[in-house]
């Protein structure tokens, strides 16, 4: 299948390779600082650039051939931005970074398409290069991307602030990463609900005060606060 991309950061970046590690024709059409026409035998486009910019970019790109199909891969982007017959999207719900490689094959893919007959070109693609495609609604998917960014940008803020607590105290941030790599290798066995320790659902007060007390920076401090309380709030509403 011969595709088109447009976009040069870390999301598209890792479905090129993707794509021609499948065997894919990829034509680079550039990004934000300029577009080149996209091939008349290109059977599908896909967007992989900021979702603020996806409106602009989405009017500016010349289709050689009408018939073809054009998806974004952003999560809380309407499909409905993009102004073509044939438009859908491919969102990778996975996080990039330009330095480190992610086996494709294990990214979860959603799609949706505006016409009936596009998800079967769609699809054809996504599986080429991942093991997990699924059909999803825009609304859906607006939800999922809420989710992404609760356990992922979210953990990962804390890792931050936890990094940077320890280390202006001479502790090295990677003593952690045991804890990190056993907290996250329970879910893959049990529900969260059921991995759930610490002082917080076990009801210690005395623990949780002293932690607090020992947090100057408001911000973190408030962030314990709240993230105890909602411990202990959805600990009691579980059976």
């Amino acid at each position: 299948m011969k595709t088109a991309l447009v976009g040069r950061g870390r999301v598209a970046t890792h479905l090129k390779d993707a794509l021609l590690l499948a065997g894919h024709g990829v034509q680079m059409c550039g990004g934000r600082e300029g577009l080149e026409p996209v091939a008349e035998d290109v059977d599908v486009v896909v967007i992989s650039i900021s979702d603020d910019a996806l409106p602009c970019i989405s009017e500016s790109i010349v289709l050689g051939n009408a018939d073809t199909l054009v998806v974004h891969t952003a999560g809380s982007v309407p499909m409905d931005v993009l102004p073509y017959r044939h438009r859908g999207v491919l969102y990778p719900m996975q996080t990039f970074s330009m330095n480190r490689e992610v086996d494709m094959r294990e990214v979860p893919l959603f799609l949706e398409t505006a016409m009936t007959e596009d998800m079967a070109v769609l699809e054809q693609l996504a599986c080429s290069i991942s093991d997990r495609v699924m059909p999803l609604d825009g609304e859906h998917r607006k939800l999922l991307h809420l989710a992404a960014v609760l356990c992922c940008n979210f953990t990962n803020h804390l890792f931050d602030l936890t990094a940077g607590l320890l280390e202006r105290n001479g502790i090295p941030f990677s003593m952690m990463l045991p804890l990190i790599d056993e907290t996250v290798g329970k879910v893959h066995q049990m529900h969260p609900h059921n991995a759930q320790t610490g002082p917080a659902v076990r009801g210690d007060d005395k623990v949780m005060a002293a932690h607090l007390a020992m947090i100057d920076d408001p911000y973190l401090h408030d962030i314990y606060d709240l993230l105890s309380k909602s411990i202990g709030h959805y600990d009691k509403l579980r059976p």
